[in-house]
């Protein structure tokens, strides 16, 4: 699954359902998905490092495109979809690939449709990310063979990619172990984190991106797309 930045524009005329439609279809497709509003040309809140951005503020021609410039300048591998308007030509929408986007098609009513263009992206994206496969059991860097890992490893990886490169605390990863806090031996992860560390060094020759900040918990410093 994906992190997704949905980009729209304050539009008060906008019915509110209309507003949530794009985010609950990806939702429902498991995908993370951070909100952040647009008044004209203007983010309201700066951009995370996500995998694709869908910028969905009625017309892509105008405001869509410039938005879909800023991104493509602050992150030069993300997938971007803007979505345009039915009214909307072909031209205008060839504009928006020469701004920075890998589509631009009118606004989808279908989920079908929504969900095909996500998985092309996802496709272009992958080979920039790590991987961790939860039903395989791997963990695979970008451009690398998969290295297999155990139960507690694969529990660990999918806390930190929740986290979408921020610290997770000792008392979250206790509990993705399906552990109590108070009750929890913390030598049991610092076990894990140093086997995970050591077994990613001998099959890859290269050091895992797995930050600590004692007395804090850990942090995955890359991207991170769980399957």
């Amino acid at each position: 699954m994906a992190n997704i930045l949905l980009i729209e524009e304050i539009q008060p005329s906008r019915p509110r359902r209309g507003r949530h439609v794009i985010r609950k279809l990806m939702e429902q497709q498991g995908h993370k998905v951070l909100s952040v509003m647009a008044d004209g040309e203007k983010l309201l809140m700066p951009t995370q490092d996500c995998d694709i951005a869908v910028v969905d503020v009625g017309q892509a021609s105008g405001t869509g495109y410039t938005v879909t410039e800023q991104l493509r300048a602050a992150h030069g591998s993300m997938g971007i979809l803007p979505l345009a308007g039915q009214e909307e030509t072909a031209a205008q929408r060839v504009i928006g690939l020469q701004r920075g986007a890998d589509f631009c098609e009118a606004r989808p009513e279908q989920t079908d449709l929504l969900n095909a263009y996500i998985d092309v992206l996802l496709r272009r994206v992958a080979s920039e990310v790590w991987r961790l496969d939860t039903k395989a059991r791997t963990l695979r860097a970008p451009r690398n063979d998969a290295v297999e890992i155990n139960v507690r490893e694969v529990a660990l990886l999918r806390a930190l990619a929740d986290s979408a490169r921020n610290v997770v605390d000792r008392p979250t990863i206790a509990h993705a172990f399906g552990a109590d806090w108070i009750s929890f031996d913390e030598r049991v992860l610092e076990k894990t984190v140093s086997r995970l560390r050591r077994k990613w060094r001998e099959s890859t020759l290269g050091d895992l991106p797995l930050r600590t900040l004692h007395g804090v918990g850990y942090c995955f410093t890359e991207a991170l797309q769980v399957h």
